[in-house]
C-alpha cells in the first residue's frame, strides 16, 4: 500500500504521518509526532503539505488545534479533478507542441535491400508521391520491377507525378487515375532517383553501389516539391517527342 501511496505522489514521511491521522482520529501535533516517530516540526511541515493536499483536515478543540484524515476517496476526486484539468489545457498544450518543427534529419542506407524497403516505406505512408529519375537506369541497378511498386501503390491508392527520361523503358509505362507523366530529355544520363513524400526527400544513387539518403525535413520537402512543380512545368507530355 506505501509503494502505491508513493505512485501518487506522497513522500515516505507525508505517508507515514498520513497512516497515522488514519489510524488515530482526531489528534494533535505531539500525539501524531510521537507515533510516527518523526521530530514535531517535521511532522508539523508534513501536516500542513498533507493539508494542502487535501488529505487531512484541521480544527480546534479546547484551544487545541487537532489533526483528523479526510474520507480517504478524496484521493479518487482530486485525481478526477486532475484529469479534467489536464483535459482542459491539453489542446493548448498540443497546439504548442505542434508549432514547432520537427528537426531536419538524414540518413544513409546502403545496397539493393535497403533501398527495396526504402520503396516498400514510401508505400507505408499512404501519402501523395513526385518522383525524377530514370526509369531505365533503376530497373538496371535496383532490379526491382516497377509494375510491382506501381501494384502496391494503386492498391493503396497511392497518387504520383512522375519526370521521367525520353526511353524504351519509360514508354512502357501507361497513365491512368493515380499515375501522371511527363518526360525530361535531361534526365536521360541520371543516376539518381528522387521521391517527395509529404516532409521526406529520398535521393537515391545508382551508381557502382546504390546508396539512398533519406532526409526528413519539412522545409527540404517544401523546397523540393517547388522545383519539382518548377520541373513539372517545362517537360514534355509527350514522350514521342
Amino acid at each position: 500500500m506505501k509503494e502505491e501511496l508513493q505512485e501518487l505522489g506522497l513522500s515516505s514521511n507525508e505517508i507515514e504521518v498520513y497512516l497515522v491521522c488514519l489510524k488515530l482520529g482526531e489528534a494533535t501535533v505531539n500525539r501524531i509526532a510521537d507515533v510516527s516517530k518523526l521530530p514535531r516540526s517535521t511532522t508539523h511541515d508534513i501536516l500542513i503539505s498533507l493539508k494542502n493536499k487535501s488529505l487531512i483536515s484541521s480544527l480546534i478543540i479546547k484551544n487545541k488545534t487537532n489533526y483528523l484524515a479526510n474520507d480517504p476517496k478524496i484521493i479518487i476526486f482530486g485525481l478526477k479533478e486532475k484529469i479534467e484539468i489536464a483535459n482542459k489545457i491539453m489542446p493548448n498544450l498540443l497546439e504548442i507542441k505542434n508549432k514547432i518543427k520537427e528537426k531536419p534529419k538524414a540518413e544513409v542506407f546502403q545496397g539493393k535491400i535497403a533501398v527495396v524497403k526504402l520503396l516498400d516505406e514510401i508505400i507505408e505512408l499512404k501519402k501523395p508521391i513526385l518522383l525524377i529519375g530514370n526509369q531505365g537506369n533503376a530497373l538496371e541497378k535496383i532490379e526491382y520491377h516497377p509494375e510491382k511498386f506501381k501494384i502496391k501503390r494503386t492498391e493503396n491508392k497511392i497518387p504520383i507525378k512522375q519526370i521521367l527520361e525520353i526511353s524504351e523503358e519509360s514508354k512502357k509505362i501507361k497513365e491512368d487515375k493515380y499515375t501522371q507523366i511527363k518526360y525530361l530529355d535531361s534526365l536521360k544520363g541520371s543516376k539518381e532517383a528522387m521521391f517527395i513524400v509529404e516532409n521526406s526527400v529520398y535521393h537515391i544513387i545508382l551508381q557502382y553501389e546504390i546508396i539512398a539518403i533519406k532526409i526528413t525535413s519539412e522545409d527540404h520537402a517544401e523546397l523540393s516539391r517547388k522545383m519539382f512543380e518548377e520541373l513539372w512545368k517545362i517537360a514534355k507530355k509527350n514522350k514521342h517527342h
